[in-house]
């Protein structure tokens, strides 16, 4: 499913702006201060939800009165089936080794998981915040499609992933999952960067390796 994001707060911004200038070509008469503040409100509000979902909410103080962690980057995942997982003959059974590629805003996050095998995307979340908790968890729908070349043992499924989120600004997660081919497992995820834009397995595999040559 196609999450507009940036459409939406673009719509949002130029629908204020726009509104606030045709009151002027129109030649509507502003001639005591709060008509202009009228005027002027749908472009302010407009830029505010705007500057708010994309970076405002990132800030120290404001991060800490949402409990909306900071997940934007690219993660480490090994993954760990359970025995009683209804794995096939040739299967892999784990730790699985994969990579977290997450894109965020305050309204929204994408999640593409890479393994060697297959690659999976998020289809719809919501996040939940426990009485007490600095940080909100997140728990997500994913689809995976594996490489036609191990569909014979790993079908096309769907699941449902919860990460359990300790701060604001996490490191280190652990979480569990679970899909309707019936296996579930655990996920210890790691955080190398705050880079985004990786399109497979081998190539998220290789910036992590050069990163860690790096520290």
């Amino acid at each position: 499913m196609h999450k507009p994001t940036v459409t939406v707060r673009y719509t949002i911004l130029g629908v204020g702006v726009v509104y606030s200038v045709l009151l002027f070509v129109a030649g509507v008469h502003l001639d005591t201060w709060y008509r202009y503040v009228i005027a002027v409100l749908p472009a302010v509000g407009g830029i505010i939800l705007t500057a708010w979902d994309a970076w405002a909410w990132r800030q120290p103080g404001l991060s800490r009165l949402t409990h909306r962690p900071q997940m934007a980057g690219l993660w480490q995942v090994e993954l760990t089936p359970t025995d009683e997982s209804h794995i096939p003959a040739g299967g892999n059974r784990g730790p699985i080794p994969g990579f977290l590629v997450v894109r965020q805003s305050y309204w929204s996050i994408h999640l593409r998981q890479f393994t060697a095998e297959s690659a999976s995307r998020s289809r719809t979340f919501f996040w939940e915040h426990a009485d007490g908790a600095e940080a909100e968890t997140l728990t997500f729908v994913y689809e995976n499609v594996p490489q036609q070349q191990f569909e014979h043992r790993s079908s096309r499924h769907f699941g449902t992933c919860s990460l359990d989120i300790a701060s604001l600004r996490p490191t280190t997660i652990s979480g569990a999952y679970f899909t309707d081919r019936y296996t579930k497992g655990d996920m210890r995820l790691m955080l190398i960067d705050r880079s985004k834009s990786y399109g497979s397995f081998e190539e998220a595999k290789s910036h992590a390796d050069a990163a860690r040559g790096q520290s």
